[in-house]
């Protein structure tokens, strides 16, 4: 069985020594499995769940572990589980990743982070690590065509410039159809993706500096969405009446309408980093330095129609710049493993947000010879423009104490001080006047602060076997309503806190051909931050907010496992296990009456995952090699929003993808993928609104697909 090394801890170690919950992919494992994307990775690791959004756009990356994640893009809210792209956060996931484009390793970390990393994370992980450039002089180059007419181009080459300076660049374009069609014409979920990346690395001495830049520019139609029913209501019908008639659900998700003004998902991304690392202070210095620049713009046409009943288009915009120092230490001969860090984060995000919905009714109403004031409290066509400034500062740090040969004890602290500044305006494009009546802007500015421990002692039985057990805390700022549509619902929401226990074992059996990773938790989710909406009384409109549900228990249990049977044949397999309640969750409906959730499910908790894969290896002759793998993952029912809306419940599905590759000895390859072979469709995100507009809304992942791919490496 190969070694795995991992960074999670900030520092090159077998994956084998880590003592936390982390399932890590190596470029070869990517491949192997036939994944074309990052949110791949979620059908071989226990209790990881990629949601799209709900907005339209086909590049958001988030995440939900454990049961803890942010499905919302709004930049009033964070990520719950954060992404990291070389140690550098994301704090708007759009465009993160385009596809697994000169990666060298993916880590999934699993609880709490924030004694090591740059920014907290209050449900885990995403830590991506791209290859640095080694001065090798070898490339390679694939061609890629399948389903949907999609067509993809790669190509990456690692040179060098003088002994101590070497380069790396990459590139790739994708174009495809999507598998939703329009009545009108055209598709939904298309590709359309140019990207590219560059990075410098000089190395002198102990003196080792990496400069990168990379880019992406995507122009597509909005990502494939569905009207799944529809009951009418006051709206509705108002709107029936007056403009054309609404609405009808289509007789099958792989069609649906839409307007041309509601059919966007344009992304364009510029990210710098510079990675520099030093001997300093009698120890090793790291500096991580970055700017990253992200301008999206998406809709979606959420009745299914050429009418713009009900809709958005967004247009968020963010630039963030973080500087990251750790200084690390190995005292008393090895004994003592330390890391000190101090990190600082300055963002600025805008999104202009126009809401559609039930567009040319106003000036209907007029014509009919409405009152004005009567008539702009159902113009709910809004223009919201939305500011906000971030500021983080943190201190963190990490201590391994090996008390013995066996026993090591990890304690960790850090100290986070954010301040949020932000401004808000709505209008009623009709009408031209506020959304909430004597406010036509507003701004807001909070601050606060959290220290967040974490202790975890290791025992190693032997070589081979390891058993661990931390006690950890995690915390995600608060943050602002960035949806309100009444003076009542102007304000701040409270941080959220995650204290969580763990213990494990990782184990290698029967002379290293058998590994076996278990992991149990039990999380106490504090003031946890869930968005709802309400239809207003009549149903003239609703509300949308975030708010705290006080209390949440979550407690599961996790297992990895990888058997080398034979020379040609070796097995993967995950289990996942969640149980996740509330123990407490009070809301208000619209009209301020107490409603009591706390016997509702926990969005994106389905109660059990698992994957199993074979891999068959073979040579055909002295000149080829070959392999098929063969995956299946299911994962079991799941509720996709706070309120668990019987029609967003996504039913137990499984998944099965196969791949077959051939690889010649002079670097040429060839390979075929089939990915969701048994051409399952189950909801992965949603949006409700019935009492109110009358629709649900759900998005689905993709049906079956096949691809080939031949490939050179030089």
């Amino acid at each position: 069985m190969d070694d795995i090394v991992v960074t999670a801890r900030r520092r090159e170690e077998n994956l084998q020594d880590v003592p936390i919950a982390v399932t890590a992919f190596s470029a070869e494992n990517l491949e192997a499995r036939g994944y074309t994307s990052i949110t791949d990775i979620q059908q071989s690791t226990p209790n990881l769940n990629f949601t799209p959004g709900t907005g339209g756009t086909s590049s958001q990356v988030s995440a939900f572990v454990r049961g803890v994640g942010e499905f919302d893009y709004i930049v009033t809210s964070d990520p719950a589980v954060a992404v990291f792209v070389d140690g550098v956060y994301q704090a708007r996931p759009f465009a993160a990743l385009t596809s697994l484009m000169g990666i060298e390793r993916v880590e999934v970390l699993r609880g709490p982070q924030g004694s090591l990393f740059g920014k907290n994370t209050i449900g885990g992980a995403v830590n991506v690590v791209l290859a640095r450039p080694t001065g090798s002089n070898t490339g390679s180059v694939d061609l890629r065509v399948g389903s949907y007419d999609s067509f993809q181009g790669r190509f990456s080459y690692d040179g060098a410039i003088t002994d101590d300076l070497s380069f790396r660049v990459s590139g790739l374009g994708t174009v495809a159809d999507g598998w939703q069609k329009l009545d009108s014409g055209g598709t939904l979920g298309d590709q359309n993706v140019v990207a590219g990346r560059a990075a410098l690395r000089w190395r002198r001495g102990d003196l080792d500096a990496t400069f990168t830049v990379d880019g992406l520019r995507q122009r597509q139609n909005s990502a494939a969405h569905s009207m799944i029913a529809f009951e009418p209501t006051f709206f509705s019908d108002l709107f029936s009446t007056f403009v054309g008639p609404c609405c009808t659900v289509p007789s099958s998700i792989d069609r649906t309408e839409s307007t041309p003004e509601l059919n966007i998902d344009n992304a364009d991304a510029l990210n710098t980093s510079l990675i520099i690392d030093l001997p300093a202070f009698g120890g090793d210095l790291k500096s991580i330095s970055a700017v990253r620049y992200s301008d999206v713009e998406f809709a979606r046409d959420a009745d299914a129609s050429v009418l713009n009943y009900t809709g958005d288009r967004q247009h968020i915009r963010s630039t963030q710049y973080s500087q990251e120092f750790q200084l690390s230490h190995d005292l008393f001969d090895g004994r003592v493993t330390s890391l000190l860090g101090v990190y600082g984060f300055f963002e600025r995000s805008s999104q202009k947000t126009r809401l559609v919905t039930a567009d040319g009714l106003y000036p209907r109403l007029i014509d009919a010879g409405f009152p004005p004031a009567d008539a702009a409290g159902l113009d709910f066509n809004i223009d919201f423009d939305m500011r906000q400034k971030t500021q983080n500062v943190a201190v963190f740090g990490n201590a391994t104490v090996r008390l013995t040969d066996a026993l090591s004890v990890d304690i960790g602290a850090r100290y986070t001080w954010e301040d949020k500044d932000f401004y808000q305006s709505a209008m009623r494009v009709y009408a031209g006047v506020p959304l909430i009546p004597g406010m036509a802007s507003y701004t807001l500015d909070e601050s606060w602060s959290n220290f967040s421990p974490k202790v975890t002692a290791n025992y190693k039985i032997n070589e081979d076997v390891s058993i661990y057990a931390l006690a950890s805390r995690g915390f995600r700022s608060g943050g602002f309503n960035g949806r309100p549509t009444s003076a009542a619902e102007v304000g701040a929401f409270d941080p959220e806190e995650l204290t969580s226990y763990e213990v494990g074992m990782k184990s290698d059996w029967l002379d290293r051909r058998l590994r076996l990773n278990l992991s149990a938790f039990h999380n106490t989710y504090d003031n946890m931050q869930v968005t709802v909406q309400y239809p207003l009384p009549g149903g003239v409109g609703i509300i949308a907010r975030t708010e705290n549900a006080g209390k949440a228990t979550i407690w599961g249990l996790e297992a990895e496992g990888r058997l080398v049977a034979t020379d040609w044949l070796t097995f993967d397999t995950s289990v996942g296990y969640l149980n996740g309640s509330y123990d407490e969750y009070l809301s208000q409906d619209a009209a301020g009456n107490p409603v009591d959730l706390s016997d509702l499910d926990l969005r994106h908790a389905p109660p059990l995952s698992a994957s199993l894969g074979a891999t068959f290896n073979w040579t055909v002759n002295s000149d080829i090699d070959a392999s098929l793998r063969i995956d299946a993952a299911y994962q079991d029912r799941q509720f996709i929003n706070a309120q668990n809306t019987p029609e967003l419940e996504a039913e137990a599905n499984t998944i099965v993808n196969a791949s077959l590759r051939f690889a010649w000895r002079s670097g040429l390859s060839f390979s075929i993928d089939g990915q969701n072979l048994t051409d399952e469709q189950v909801i992965k995100e949603g949006f409700g609104a019935f009492g109110s507009f009358g629709f649900i809304e759900a998005y689905y992942n993709p049906p079956r697909r096949v691809f080939a791919t031949i490939r050179y490496d030089f």
